[in-house]
Order: C-alpha cells, then sequence, then structure tokens
C-alpha cells in the first residue's frame, strides 16, 4: 500500500514538473548597449557640436574607460567666437 503511495506521489510530481517546464513565449533578452568607445564622428563635424558633446558628458563617472577621439581634425571656423567648455 506504502508503496503504491510512493509510486503514485513521484508521478503526479513528474507530471507537475513536466506541465510547468513549457515555452519561452517568444520573449528575446536583448543585452545593453556596448559603452561607446571613441567619441563619434558627428561630434568633430565642427567646433560648437564638440563643444556641444563634451558639455553633454557625464563628469563624475570615474569607472568608465576614456573616449578615443577620432583621427580627423576638427573643423574650425574663422567667424565663431570660442565657447567656454
Amino acid at each position: 500500500m506504502l508503496m503504491r503511495k510512493t509510486a503514485a506521489v513521484a508521478a503526479a510530481a513528474t507530471f507537475l514538473l513536466a506541465a510547468c517546464g513549457g515555452g519561452d513565449d517568444g520573449y528575446a533578452v536583448t543585452p545593453p548597449p556596448a559603452a561607446p568607445t571613441a567619441v563619434p564622428d558627428s561630434a568633430v563635424a565642427s567646433s560648437t557640436a564638440l563643444v556641444s558633446y563634451l558639455a553633454a558628458q557625464k563628469t563624475d563617472d570615474e569607472t568608465s574607460e576614456a573616449l578615443g577621439l577620432p583621427t580627423v581634425d576638427v573643423a574650425a571656423s574663422d567667424t565663431e567666437e570660442p565657447l567656454p567648455l
């Protein structure tokens, strides 16, 4: 009698576990975006764009790696006034 009860409980547990192991419902886990490693080319299109980009950067983050500058020179204008950083 005890063996039948144990077998019945084991069979019920097996069916319950098999029923709970189903489908992923199509939810895809997207990885977080990669941290930038370089200043974008659009930021060096003009000196104004570079100053705007630099002003928008976080200054209190000391754990991130330094950003590399593109190998192009920043476009300079002879008519623009200097902007403070």
